[in-house]
């Protein structure tokens, strides 16, 4: 079963390239093309289609072959039960996606009220956050500070760290949280969070 990084890899030999060669010509780094090929980091569509026109290759021929199906299921009885004996005072990051995901991310965020504990940031990445509950404070680096309110959603790039607060001090704030499989998650103090990992 091949992943994406075999496949590549696989037509870059098949094409008779060296690494700098299709770095050159795809506009990508030598480094990043060797992490992609050993699946050890994310492509955007945007990258794999500079790799595609340099191959001249259809996009959907290079996922041609790749058979991985599967399915990580986590159920909400499960969250809820987390909740009922996790505490309301702490920050809470619960992964709904595979810790091995090469693609993406999916963290459920519980923020205590802005009085117990306020902020965490999330950096080098792509990153979505829906708000299910509450309101946050999202600010990037010199970037006005941007409000989203129960509903509201924002797709961010930051590479530096985007601050993510909950600004109600009594209420605490849950968040969906869809990002880039680099994205990290860190303190206030830049130590980095773990995440909670619920499956069947």
């Amino acid at each position: 079963m091949a992943t994406l990084g075999q496949k590549l890899r696989e037509l870059r030999h098949q094409k008779g390239y060296k690494l700098n060669e299709v770095a050159a010509g795809a506009d990508l780094s030598i480094s990043f093309i060797s992490l992609i090929e050993r699946d050890r980091a994310s492509i955007s569509v945007e990258n794999l289609q500079k790799l595609a026109n340099f191959y001249n290759v259809r996009l959907f021929q290079i996922f041609q072959d790749i058979e991985e199906e599967d399915a990580y299921v986590v159920r909400d009885e499960q969250v809820k039960a987390w909740h009922e004996i996790g505490s309301a005072n702490k920050l809470a990051l619960i992964l709904r996606s595979p810790e091995d995901n090469l693609s993406f991310k999916a963290i459920q965020a519980l923020i205590p009220p802005a009085s117990v504990h306020d902020s965490f940031k999330v950096q080098k990445g792509e990153t979505f956050i829906l708000v299910k509950e509450g309101q946050v404070e999202v600010t990037i680096p010199n970037k006005s500070p941007i409000r989203l309110d129960h509903g509201d959603s924002a797709h961010l790039t930051s590479f530096k760290g985007t601050l993510i607060k909950n600004v109600n001090e009594s209420l605490p704030a849950k968040l969906l949280i869809v990002a880039s499989a680099t994205t990290e998650s860190l303190d206030k103090q830049g130590n980095l969070l773990t995440y909670y990992e619920l499956t069947e």
